[in-house]
């Protein structure tokens, strides 16, 4: 018979029982690692929301791939049956590696290549694989102190506590204090401390593994301690490359990223990437979204602006004799902050959101409109253009019934309505959500330089034939061009679309054909 070479406890299929303190150890270590897990998935998806739009496609993306490759992980675990401790190390610290640079990673892709799909895959796939291979892993370890049955429960257990961790200071402290570059950085630290305490504590496990283990984490550190460094450099040069003027200032709020642009008299605001306005062209589309409205409205006392957290919409308003008081609703406090203490802004919109008639409530529309309140004589909705399911809920059916209820009698709702030339469907959609609710609606246009053509519609429960004689005389708008104003283009007739419903919001699609026909130079 052959004899059989006894294995040593690193080449045993559980390592010897692990002792009380281990234990503990362990049990926060999972508890942690289970937070950096979750951590590095919304890291990758917010950050792919920022750069390339529509949250509930990327954060879909991301958590079913990552559960995806955990599989596949979790699959491969099968294969190791020894030196289990010093594999989990080495899991961890490449965890730690690739998670701590890949919003460098993912901005640099962004910013410089066209494969930025590819190499978010690529990223995905790395740290799922890793992540996968960790529970089964630690269920092993913990089976030789509690058997299989209580080692998979308190594994388990540690595991979902931890991601509720992440689940909770991800979007209220990691985001917003630290931003993408350096909450990727600070996570794949923890993940490396991690990985050296257990070192530490399991040194008698490794063997011939440590100077192996002390290596691989010294250059971990090094790495992300670099990554960290070179954080704030890293920011200002992707967002050189992402915006076409210099950035003269940048912060990432709880609810996305604001970042101005100046260039001589050009001065502009971008949300999440997108443009919010230019300096030298916003006064056409503001002057047409306030005193379009206010010409029609029977008594222009009272106005709510539901979003304009820049001010500029309130600025139009305070300029019309009639109106009494401003209650300007927008989400993003940072937003609202900006247009006070930004000297550039504050002059552009002419400390407006300082004015003693004027009072900000930071909230989600939403909620307030549902609540019982005042009502307004004119309500003038700034939002951003439909592009994902948080908004485009704010243009459906729901949204103007609870603003209808918050109308006075002779009051005067107007909306933007995006681009009735390049998201031609999505700007119908919602005339036809509008007069589902309201008795009187009418189309707008406006030709906006940094935008092109641009759309709204006014609605109210009496007639809207016949404007205010009065019409406030602006730079752009007046008594002249209001029946421009009003009158659509004839190639740009109306189209037969589906009203925006909250259960469903059609105009999500119609909103991306168009931008999508626009971008491969197709008639939209």
């Amino acid at each position: 018979m052959l004899a059989i070479p006894a294995m040593t406890n690193t080449e045993s299929l559980s390592e010897e029982p692990v002792s009380d303190s281990q234990f503990i150890l362990l049990c926060g270590s999972i508890f942690i690692i289970a937070a950096c897990s979750l951590v590095y998935e919304l890291l990758i998806s917010s950050l792919s929301t920022y750069l390339l739009g529509s949250s509930v496609i990327h954060y879909s993306l991301t958590i079913g791939l990552f559960l995806f490759f955990m599989g596949v992980g979790a699959w491969m675990a099968q294969s190791v049956v020894r030196n289990l401790v010093a594999i989990f190390i080495a899991i961890e610290v490449a965890i730690g590696a690739v998670g701590g640079v890949s919003a460098l990673l993912l901005y640099g892709a962004y910013a410089w290549t066209e494969f930025y799909y590819p190499i978010m895959l690529v990223i995905i796939a790395v740290i799922g694989i890793l992540i996968g291979m960790e529970l089964p892993l630690l269920t092993r370890i913990f089976e030789s102190r509690s058997g299989l049955r209580k080692g998979i429960s308190q594994v388990l257990t540690f595991d979902y506590l931890g991601a509720l961790l992440a689940s909770l200071i991800f979007p209220f402290i990691l985001l917003p204090y630290l931003g993408h570059l350096l909450t990727a950085s600070a996570v794949g630290l923890v993940n490396l401390l991690i990985a050296m305490i257990i070192a530490w504590s399991f040194k008698a496990y490794l063997n011939r593994w440590r100077y192996a283990v002390a290596i691989g984490l010294l250059l971990t550190l090094l790495l992300l301690l670099l990554s960290a460094l070179w954080a704030k450099p890293a920011a200002v040069l992707f967002e050189r490359a992402l915006y076409e003027d210099p950035v003269i200032h940048a912060e990432q709020s709880r609810f996305q990223k604001l970042v101005l642009t100046q260039r001589g008299d050009d001065l502009r605001l971008y949300l999440d990437g997108n443009l919010q306005f230019s300096s030298l062209d916003e006064y056409r589309y503001h002057e047409v979204l306030v005193h379009l409205p206010l010409a029609f409205a029977r008594r222009p006392g009272r106005a709510l602006v539901i979003g304009g957290g820049d001010g500029l919409a309130a600025r139009e308003l305070l300029k019309h004799p009639g109106i009494e008081s401003i209650t300007v609703v927008d989400l993003d406090p940072a937003v609202t902050a900006l247009a006070r203490r930004h000297g550039l802004i504050a002059k552009l919109n002419n400390h407006s959101l300082d004015d003693p008639r004027v009072q900000v409530i930071n909230a989600d529309a939403w909620k307030w409109l549902a609540m019982q309140g005042d009502l307004f004589d004119v309500v003038i909705v700034d939002l951003p253009d439909p592009e994902s399911e948080d908004v485009a809920k704010l243009y459906s059916v729901a949204m103007y019934q609870r603003i209808s209820r918050r109308l006075s009698v002779g009051g005067v709702m107007v909306t933007q309505a995006t681009s009735p030339w390049f998201a031609r469907r999505a700007f119908w959609s919602i005339g036809e959500t509008i007069e589902a609710v309201f008795d009187h609606v009418r189309p707008a246009n406006v030709y906006i330089p940094s935008f092109g053509l641009w759309g709204y519609f006014i609605a109210a429960n009496h007639a809207l034939d016949t404007a205010d004689a009065t019409v406030y005389p602006g730079r752009y708008f007046n008594a002249q061009s209001l029946g421009a104003t009003l009158t659509m283009p004839e190639d740009l007739p109306r189209l037969d679309v589906q009203i925006n419903r909250s259960q469903s919001l059609p105009i999500i699609q119609y909103y991306r054909e168009g931008w999508s026909a626009l971008n491969n130079a197709q008639q939209p």
